[in-house]
């Protein structure tokens, strides 16, 4: 029982100066709450906290609990996760500041105003919010069952873990609800600096303690379970072209998810944006990387885990105690926790200024957008709620659902911000077939043939809009 109250006192310790940082924020920043203040901080913020605000909201429970327990679970085909993020920041130093520069210039908040400027359409605007939202609710829930797993280990099963979570769930909403970017902001700068330490940290930590280093890590995996570190030996979800496809497509999809448009555009300027994505990508070389190989830590000492996502808070008990225990499993809920932030305030920001504002009812002032915001909070903080008791799943698997449908707005966010003769009828004719494409493989027929539902969307989404596009452009 002590060694519990011990673990458990850190975790409940971080999670109070989290929220504490929050509110505080909002009550010595937020001057003058208006629409941009609240959506992206007037565009006003500086390297520093760009950084982590980014990193905190990009590295959620996937990149903490999920990335090990995939690798746990399936050996190499994790491997993916270290790919996607080499494409994903080599395209993003290019692209991010230019997505800056317009919206800037244009006054834009939200990903789906980028769509209503740069293609003059309602519907598209609406798709796209729509789209933003609705593939967002997985991740959004992703973050609750993340913060389970951590209670589950930390507290040594003496409380009721998934009701702790969604309380902690709900008590960072307070902070997002009162505000918006400012506190996610200023929070995500403690919350990101804590997760970067124990990731990396924690990761070398566990292999110099069993292993001594990579080469005996891979030689015991290799002794264990031989078929773990075969790409070409695996099949279906596993197999070399997932690993492929899955890559490629979250490669693609990283900077098309609308919350990361939206952690893009408080930068006060392009030199700031550029410094902190170059930061951001060793933050994913020193976090995620060396937390996805304690996933094969726990496969080389035989470790025998029910949930797979457990395997990097488990090693750090069994190896550690409960101090190490309560400072690792802090940040795994502080990974949950920003991510969950972020994701709030995008999903509202949505609802209120491209579906309130932008389409039932373009005379709302100032307050009553915030309101709506501030409304859709709740109501996306309760869905999340309910479907966390309702429909658990693997952490990797609810993230890669949401990138299916997120990354077919790659088309008309990316493409179209580089060729003018990209069109509206192409963008919509291009995301509805990769939409329809992308749920059926993956939930009708599952990543068929082995390649994943992002691509199948994309193989019919890409050729579709550029077709349609040079059909309908008009010069």
């Amino acid at each position: 029982m002590s060694e519990a109250v011990v673990a458990t006192s850190i975790v409940l310790t971080v999670l109070a100066l989290t929220i504490t940082i929050g509110i505080l924020a909002y009550r010595l920043r937020v001057k003058v709450l208006r629409v941009d203040t609240y959506m992206v901080a007037g565009r006003a913020l500086g390297f520093f906290v760009v950084f982590l605000n980014m990193a905190a909201v990009i590295y959620s429970g996937f990149a903490f609990l999920g990335a090990s327990g995939w690798a746990y679970a399936f050996g190499a085909p994790v491997l993916y996760i270290w790919i996607y993020g080499a494409l994903a920041y080599t395209f993003a130093f290019f692209f991010a500041p230019r997505i800056w520069g317009i919206a800037k210039d244009r006054g834009l908040l939200t990903q789906a105003d980028y769509f209503m400027w740069r293609y003059g359409s309602k519907l598209l605007m609406v798709l796209t919010a729509l789209v933003g939202i609705a593939f967002n609710i997985p991740y959004g829930q992703l973050q609750i069952l993340t913060t389970k797993y951590v209670l589950d280990l930390s507290t040594y099963g003496a409380l009721p873990t998934l009701h702790v979570a969604v309380v902690s769930f709900v008590l960072v909403m307070v902070y997002v609800f009162l505000g918006g970017m400012i506190s996610v902001a200023i929070t995500n700068v403690f919350l990101g600096a804590i997760m970067l330490a124990a990731m990396l940290g924690g990761g070398l930590a566990l292999i110099a303690y069993y292993f001594g280093g990579l080469p005996g890590l891979f030689e015991a995996v290799s002794a264990v379970k031989p078929e773990h570190t075969y790409l070409w030996a695996a099949a279906g979800r596993n197999s070399i072209q997932w690993v492929i496809t899955a890559a490629a497509g979250c490669g693609l999809g990283f900077w098309v998810w609308p919350q990361l448009a939206q952690m893009v555009f408080p930068a006060k300027d392009p030199r700031v944006l550029r410094r902190s994505i170059v930061m951001t990508s060793w933050y994913h070389v020193l976090g995620i990387l060396w937390a996805s190989l304690t996933g094969l830590v726990a496969l080389g000492i035989g470790m025998k885990l029910a949930v797979a996502d457990h395997a990097f808070l488990a090693l750090v008990r069994d190896t550690f105690g409960p101090v190490a225990l309560g400072f690792i499993g802090a940040s795994g809920m502080a990974a949950a926790l920003s991510s969950a932030a972020g994701i709030l305030l995008t999903q509202a920001s949505l609802l209120a200024r491209n579906i309130y504002q932008g389409w039932l009812r373009p005379q709302a002032s100032e307050r009553e957008v915030i309101l709506v915001s501030r409304l859709g909070i709740a109501l996306f903080t309760a869905i999340s709620v309910v479907l966390a008791y309702t429909a658990p799943a693997y952490i990797v698997y609810l993230l890669l659902v949401g990138y299916t449908g997120i990354t077919q707005m790659f088309p008309g966010w990316v493409l179209g911000s580089i060729w003018k003769w990209i069109t509206r009828e192409g963008v919509l004719a291009g995301l509805i077939s990769g939409l329809v494409v992308g749920v059926l493989t993956c939930f009708v027929w599952p990543d068929y043939l082995g390649v994943h539902s992002i691509v199948w969307g994309l193989i019919f989404n890409l050729p579709i809009t550029l077709v349609v596009s040079k059909l309908t452009y008009r010069g």
